[in-house]
């Protein structure tokens, strides 16, 4: 009984987090909702059968997720007055992390799983590619009925910056899908399709960011895909060329030649926080109440760049502990990637690891790492990568006992 209990159980989580990443472009109140669910059964399944087998196999990566939550709490000594809000940050915002990376990890450890939470991303995106269309051409989206925005179209989010972030993290997983040799032919194109619908939705949010972030995701895709064809030396000329100048040069295109006085002013003041407090911050999730008193205008805005934001808020610690965690999740499943026989599995698993990327460089630009339906993109996608390379970077005999196990 206790058994069918569990499975039941661990159906349930698998399937409210299909829930919560295919309604993540369309509703805040369903993605909380599907997310609550999933996280509640996951304790239950949790104190009914504990195992901590998904964190031991990945206690580096939690280790220091475990350090960048040490550091953002001693930026509460700061916090003076506000030691409410910080303290709310804290457990709800950025708390999250670990249960959902932990719920993710312990959920996803059949490839097949993997596979199917990737092909949802892919449904839920061509639902958004098909939303900004109707936008685009019929005057109306038909996801959350919002209506065109003069030539700026926003598909069913609130803003053309939301879509952006949305679209950079997903193209580099459809695309690869795409880059597959398919046996039939008409799977190939009918992704090719999906792929290309998205790369114009993208273009029609004349989000500088999110063109960015993307273009950087599309950069390690070429580079990951092709790696087994160039000779080490020149692969890795060209990889740093491409992320050394010509990123940061279309960055200085987009925004220093189009003035932008707003994001410059909030990012003033974010440094004038920081000069004040570098090590432990202002205090966590304080920033948009002194944001007009370090700015000088009557703004409570978010500083438009998620790292300078960390900083001044929580600290340089903080950031360099952040930083280090997405580095070590890129190193540990490029490592795999490399090492890798070219498959779908690999593709997938450079699909993620673009996304992610291109996600991160965007949020250099903007609000991802604050905006609840985009964090839950970044935790899916970060929870499927890590859970990817774990699987594909284990030996095969040890894979099989794994899977044994699971049955």
């Amino acid at each position: 009984m206790k058994l069918k209990l569990i499975k039941f159980l661990d159906l349930s989580i698998e399937y409210s987090i299909y829930g919560f990443i295919l309604c993540i472009p369309a509703s805040i109140a369903l993605v909380g909702t599907f997310a609550c669910i999933a996280v509640v059964l996951f304790l239950i399944k949790q104190a009914l059968s504990p195992d901590f087998s998904s964190v031991r196999s990945n206690k580096t990566l939690f280790l220091i997720l475990l350090i960048f939550f040490i550091f953002m709490a001693l930026s509460l000594f700061n916090s003076g007055p506000l030691i409410g809000k910080s303290l709310k940050a804290l457990f709800i915002k950025w708390g999250r992390f670990f249960f959902v990376l932990w719920m993710i990890l312990d959920t996803f450890r059949d490839i097949k799983r993997i596979v199917k939470a990737a092909s949802v991303i892919v449904f839920s995106s061509t639902l958004v590619g098909l939303s900004v269309f109707s936008q685009k051409f019929l005057g109306f989206e038909f996801l959350c009925h919002k209506p065109l925005n003069g030539d700026i179209v926003t598909g069913p989010y609130p803003n053309q910056n939301g879509l952006a972030a949305y679209l950079t993290g997903v193209i580099p997983i459809v695309l690869c899908f795409s880059l597959w040799q398919w046996k039939r032919i008409w799977v190939k194109i009918g992704f090719l399709l999906i792929t290309t619908m998205l790369m114009l939705s993208s273009l029609w949010t004349l989000c500088r960011g999110g063109w960015i972030g993307l273009t950087a995701g599309l950069i390690l895709v070429i580079f990951l895909i092709n790696y087994s064809r160039l000779p080490k030396k020149i692969f890795w000329t060209l990889f740093s060329a491409s992320y050394i100048f010509c990123v940061p040069l279309i960055a200085i295109g987009l925004f220093f030649l189009k003035k932008d006085e707003q994001r410059v002013i909030l990012y003033r003041g974010a440094w004038k926080m920081i000069t004040e407090h570098p090590f432990l911050g202002k205090g966590l999730g304080t920033f948009m109440d002194y944001c007009a008193q370090y700015t000088g205008h009557p703004w409570a805005c978010y500083v438009h760049n998620c790292f300078l934001q960390i900083w001044a808020e929580s600290g340089i610690f903080s950031l360099l502990s952040f930083l280090l965690f997405n580095g070590y999740v890129f190193y540990k499943s490029i490592k795999v990637i490399m090492r890798a026989p070219a498959s779908l599995n690999s593709f997938l698993l450079i699909g993620f690891n673009a996304g992610l990327l291109g996600f991160l460089v965007h949020s250099f630009f903007d609000t991802q790492l604050y905006s609840f339906q985009a964090v839950f993109l970044y935790l899916v996608v970060l929870g499927l990568t890590v859970a990817l390379s774990s699987k594909l970077g284990t030996p095969e005999k040890t894979r099989l006992v794994n899977d044994r196990r699971l049955i």
